[in-house]
């Protein structure tokens, strides 16, 4: 790590001592999606209607010495707290970035699907420990990146390295604000990731991530550290597209027993022609949770519980706007063994 920091150092202070640099622009994207939806378990479903926003407010420009730079900050979210910002520059020796709740480089998500990749578009299962356990990623927290220039490795082979510092600062959005004070490390004080990505053939792309935490505290002899990775690939011939990936990751524990889950998400689409997609998503989470020994016996307990997801989705763009139907069912959802849930999305986009 501390080659990769004097690295980070290095390139980010050649690009400041220099002149000034040119007035930048200001552009402004996003789009808004209305939703009805249709869900719930065994026992019971409801019905509601929503609109989601997202609104990108992007500022770059370029260096005298022809180095680029960008600004983003995103508003996403029921209010208008800046919870998405960027601040990236980019060098003949590759791109330094910045980000607070952004620059995401887990690639457990295979890019399949119609509306989006399977469970990630959106599924019943739910909550903290419900939803789909995929691993760590350093967008849930402020971090420094690193990322090779473009072109510069054979087979369109492309490294990015992250670090978060203190997996205690998530809304770091300004110098001023006052976070001084150290929160638990339990789970982990710093986390480092690594993504490489890949095109060694047209149509063909292969992805692959490792995350690692560190500076754990808590029983000496318990402390055990996170860990988790994926790796997949997409190919397309045709109208036809096909991805898979397969992970595992492991929380962070400071004492007790370690709980780990075992992954895999499969999505195959079919364009039927420009406007119209169609997608059918597997989605697979093995959760294995280990119990403590028990007293007189002589080994422990494990539990496994294998949640999946099987879901359909169907796509008409014309324009600007995107008419979608989602269908999805969960088998043991939240990882509950004998809990099954339903949902039906039936949503329009617009972008701008």
């Amino acid at each position: 790590m501390t080659k990769i920091s004097k690295l980070l150092v290095g390139i980010l202070f050649s690009a400041l001592v220099i002149s000034p640099s040119y007035a930048g622009e200001m552009t402004v994207t996003g789009g808004a999606t209305a939703t009805y939806s249709i869900g719930g378990d065994d026992s019971g479903s409801g019905k509601t209607i929503g609109i989601s926003n997202e609104l990108d407010f992007t500022a770059s420009g370029e260096l005298d010495n022809g180095y680029t730079w960008k600004y983003q900050v995103q508003l996403d979210g029921t209010s208008t707290a800046n919870d998405d910002t960027r601040l990236e520059i980019g060098t003949d020796m590759g791109a330094v970035g910045f980000y607070v709740s952004e620059g995401g480089l887990s690639k457990e998500l295979h890019g399949v699907g119609a509306m989006g990749p399977g469970f990630d578009y959106s599924s019943p299962a739910s909550g903290t420990s419900g939803a789909f356990q995929t691993g760590y990623d350093v967008d849930g927290y402020s971090n420094v990146q690193y990322h090779t220039p473009s072109g510069l490795l054979p087979f369109g082979l492309g490294v990015k390295v992250g670090y978060v510092p203190d997996m205690n600062d998530t809304t770091l959005l300004s110098a001023k604000d006052s976070n001084s004070l150290p929160g638990s490390a339990a789970t982990g004080k710093n986390l480092t990731m690594v993504q490489v990505t890949a095109s060694p053939i047209d149509g063909l792309s292969i992805q692959g991530d490792i995350a690692n935490t560190s500076n754990e505290t808590g029983v000496a002899v318990s402390v055990e550290e996170g860990v988790s990775g994926n790796l997949g690939a997409k190919y397309t011939l045709g109208q036809f597209t096909i991805g898979y990936v397969e992970g595992g990751y492991q929380p962070a524990v400071a004492s007790g027993e370690v709980t780990y889950y075992e992954n895999s998400f499969l999505g195959v689409q079919f364009d039927v022609n420009d406007a119209i997609a169609v997608s059918y998503h597997v989605d697979k989470s093995e959760k294995n949770a280990r119990a403590a020994v028990a007293v007189a016996a002589t080994k422990g307990t494990k539990t496994v519980t294998e949640m999946e997801q099987k879901s359909v989705q169907l796509a008409y763009t014309t324009g600007g706007a995107t008419i979608g139907i989602h269908q999805g069912d969960v088998s043991n959802s939240d990882y509950t063994s004998g809990k099954d849930e339903k949902q039906t999305i039936v949503s329009l986009g617009i972008s701008f």
